[in-house]
């Protein structure tokens, strides 16, 4: 079952990011227009690269099954060598952390149609890049799209999970609504994928108790055992509310509270895997991104079976040729029953 659940919650990204880029910005009036039957299809067409959702979620993923925990130094050169010879849907926080470590602005050579080889980062440390590229006000969902695959490696160590999600965050995303952000979404795909569910009051203690175990750690980075008051409303609000009851396609756009809302929301109301992904999508506003975070946390929770297999199908035609999701889930899960294995 719980390999069922890891494949869907990869599959289920990747699903939720293809279904939402045709759409990415509309409001959702116009997505309402277009499709008179909603969303019911993946319009997206084969032949351009993995945008940051999904291939920055696989990096993540690798990297994960590579050692011992994240490593910041690490992440900073992956995400850079993703950023030279891919690039695309990068956001502008990530560009600008990126531009500070690599010393320039990254190429995106896949995503510019340019043909040429990766430089090496010539810049600041990346920790340095992040914070000084933050700014104080910044708190961008570029990076909840990539933190899911963690929630696999880590389902049965919650307290780890907290840590591994922040340190996730902390390269490009200096905001503490960020790590935040990942801790929380991850807490809930790890529950869905052992098949239960995490209600708010529970979710704001676990994530609240991983913090403390992972201090001083995470103190490093500026976060501390309380959530901010933001991040706490945020999980209150949707926990009583509806996607009909946000507004997805406003100024908040891209704001990490607002795509956690979408997912936990998901999560907490869905009645199936489609029925849960559409909604989100034609909510509007940053809908690939909302997609694949959402995309996560349903596919744990309803499993690979439960995706429809129409998307499935487009899924594999569209990354043709590419990793296939499923495969880095059972990565994934290998290498936590290797862990387990050798700690017992």
């Amino acid at each position: 079952m719980v390999d069922d659940r890891a494949r869907g919650l990869m599959v289920g990204l990747a699903v939720g990011n293809l279904l939402g880029i045709t759409t990415e910005g509309w409001p959702r009036s116009s997505i309402a227009r277009a499709f008179h039957r909603g969303m019911e299809n993946i319009a997206a067409r084969p032949g351009y690269p993995d945008d940051d959702d999904l291939a920055q979620a696989i990096i993540i993923a690798e990297a994960a099954t590579g050692g011992d925990g994240l490593d910041i130094d690490d992440l900073g050169r992956r995400f850079w060598h993703w950023a030279e010879v891919n690039g695309a849907g990068m956001g502008r926080l990530t560009g600008s952390v990126l531009s500070l470590y690599g010393g320039a602005y990254p190429q995106r050579l896949a995503r510019n149609r340019l043909t040429g080889k990766p430089r090496k980062p010539d810049g600041m440390p990346i920790i340095e890049a992040s914070r000084k590229g933050w700014k104080g006000s910044r708190a961008g969902n570029g990076a909840l799209i990539r933190t899911a695959p963690l929630s696999i490696l880590w389902r049965d160590a919650r307290d780890r999970l907290v840590c591994e999600s922040v340190v996730s965050a902390v390269p490009t995303h200096w905001d503490v609504r960020c790590g935040w952000s990942c801790a929380i979404a991850n807490l809930v795909a790890a529950a869905a994928l052992t098949g239960t569910t995490l209600g708010p009051d529970m979710l704001m203690r676990e994530a609240e108790a991983g913090m403390a175990a992972s201090l001083p750690r995470l103190k490093t980075y500026g976060y501390d055992t309380r959530a901010p008051q933001s991040v706490a409303d945020a999980v209150d609000e949707a926990s009583v509310s509806t996607l009909d009851d946000l507004k997805f396609d406003g100024r908040d756009m891209g704001y990490t509270l607002l795509s956690l809302q979408a997912a936990l929301i998901s999560c907490w109301r869905a009645r199936d895997f489609e029925q849960g992904l559409r909604q989100v999508i034609e909510a509007g506003g940053d809908t690939d991104t909302n997609g694949a975070i959402a995309g996560a946390v349903l596919g744990a929770r309803f499993g690979l079976e439960g995706i429809p297999e129409r998307w499935r199908r487009r899924e594999a035609e569209i990354r043709a040729g590419r990793i296939r999701m499923v495969r880095c889930a059972d990565r994934l899960v290998a290498a936590t029953r290797e862990r387990v294995s050798l700690s017992s």
